[in-house]
């Protein structure tokens, strides 16, 4: 498995970041997108990926910059001179908001007839408690802690990921501090990607690197970095984290971890 960083900056990053959305891409070379953000078809093209060349969409979350390609995905799906219906992956709840609450006004009537979201994209709910297996790679969604307004809770969904006889990583998407919950993950995974806000005015929805720098010793060196603001005051490396990740890394995680059922 390869884990291909299209972006690592936040909403308002530009090109010398884009969006923090990525690709997974199986040993068979087919790609599943981890969210679909505004800039999308900009941070593919720069890795030169068609949207053709995707077999799939994972959405953590229904914020913009996690969710404002999918029109222009669904569009150029739908209309590509073979039409497809890319497998679109959500946890189930927020699969039903998807459609109402972001792409209907766009995407509900095109060419004369009333579509639903179900004429765009293969839809596939997700629950917590079951996961979900794609082109032989299996996922596990992690609610985690992102939005709380009045009595409304808006999490994002991480994924804990493996590809046989593989490593295990863990990509947080957007959360809050939460080494409670980071730590028995922690205890089951080779490597971590976690959301990081290195802005000198804290959201509140993110998780500040100085927070990220209370974790154990042990804990921190399995940690890269992402989402994160320009920084260049910052050392990641001598504060014991693996580093920022840079748009457009990849990390062959099965080069970093070979699997010893793996021949190399």
């Amino acid at each position: 498995m390869k884990l291909r960083f299209l972006g690592v900056g936040t909403a308002a990053s530009g090109p010398e970041q884009y969006q923090s959305n990525m690709l997974i891409t199986n040993r068979a070379g087919r790609h599943l997108l981890l969210d679909c953000g505004g800039d999308i078809r900009f941070s593919l093209a720069a890795c030169g990926i068609a949207a053709t060349d995707l077999a799939g969409v994972y959405i953590s979350h229904l914020h913009g910059d996690h969710i404002g390609g999918l029109e222009w995905l669904a569009l150029g799906s739908r209309f590509a001179p073979v039409p497809r219906r890319p497998p679109l992956y959500c946890e189930e709840a927020q699969l039903r908001r998807l459609w109402d609450h972001a792409l209907r006004a766009g995407l509900e009537c095109v060419d004369g007839a009333m579509l639903t979201l179900a004429d765009y994209f293969d839809c596939r709910p997700l629950s917590v408690a079951e996961g979900f297996e794609w082109e032989g790679i299996t996922a596990e969604l992690i609610k985690m802690p992102h939005v709380l307004a009045g009595t409304g809770e808006h999490p994002s969904f991480g994924l804990l990921l493996h590809e046989a006889p593989g490593p295990r990583v863990f990509i947080s998407t957007d959360t809050r501090f939460a080494p409670d919950l980071l730590a028995p993950i922690a205890d089951r995974v080779d490597l971590i990607f976690h959301d990081c806000e290195t802005s000198p005015v804290p959201s509140g929805v993110h998780t500040p690197y100085t927070d990220l720098l209370r974790l154990p010793d042990a804990l921190r060196a399995r940690i890269w970095l992402y989402h994160y603001q320009p920084a260049p005051h910052l050392d990641p490396l001598a504060d014991g984290f693996r580093g920022f990740v840079t748009r457009g890394q990849v990390f062959d995680l099965d080069r970093l971890f070979p699997p010893a059922g793996l021949a190399a």
